[in-house]
């Protein structure tokens, strides 16, 4: 098969895996050479095992943290950005977020690739909840937590088992609390009921005690 008529029939998906290819070449063996040779030479780009997208779309995308964002969706489903990126984008870490961060009711997992980092963070069924929907263009339909859902999971994977909760843990965290409002801390914090962690209790009531005092 011609790249040129492979990336024609698909350059309409923004991603796509091996499934897809097999409809437009058959034997197995012959498709296992062309992807070989497809990411050899930088047509294509791996995102995952079986999972690519077209280099020239990407290179021509004039939006690709959206892009980007669209992928950490569809790498593992069902997923949404939350944590450390999506505080990032709000404005509430001082410190630069290397990595895009997602939730999932599935298992853990890191995933690179050439274009980014992208780490996963299982969360309960009970839990999967408190996030927006986003429409781009190019059939871009992107799935990322609310700034209070955000906060709730950033502090959810770092305390809800292990690390020690006082208030010298809390300072360490670098979150610029000003950017948060009250009234999304106390969104955040209505996601305790779901948890019945006390740990998770004490930790939310260090945080309102220092920094939303009446």
């Amino acid at each position: 098969m011609k790249f040129e008529d492979f990336s024609f029939k698909l350059n309409n998906l923004l991603i796509f895996n091996k499934t897809n290819l097999r409809l437009l070449e058959k034997k197995e063996s012959n498709l296992d050479l062309n992807i070989k040779y497809w990411k050899k030479s930088g047509k294509i780009i791996s995102l995952k095992k079986g999972w690519y997208l077209l280099a020239e779309k990407y290179e021509k995308e004039s939006e690709k943290d959206s892009y980007l964002e669209f992928i950490a969706n569809k790498l593992i489903e069902p997923s949404y950005l939350s944590g450390e990126y999506v505080l990032s984008k709000y404005g509430v870490l001082t410190e630069a977020v290397t990595s895009i961060t997602s939730m999932t009711t599935m298992s853990g997992k890191e995933i690179k690739n050439k274009l980014a980092t992208f780490r996963y963070y299982s969360i309960s069924d009970k839990l999967f909840r408190g996030y927006k929907t986003k429409k781009k263009r190019g059939n871009m339909i992107i799935f990322e937590a609310e700034l209070s859902k955000a906060l709730f999971d950033f502090l959810y994977v770092r305390f809800f088992r292990n690390q020690i909760i006082n208030k010298k843990s809390v300072e360490y965290l670098r979150i610029n609390w000003e950017n948060i409002s009250a009234k999304d801390f106390e969104k955040s914090r209505a996601y305790l009921k779901e948890t019945r962690s006390r740990r998770m209790m004490v930790l939310y009531d260090i945080i309102k005690n220092k920094y939303y005092a009446d």
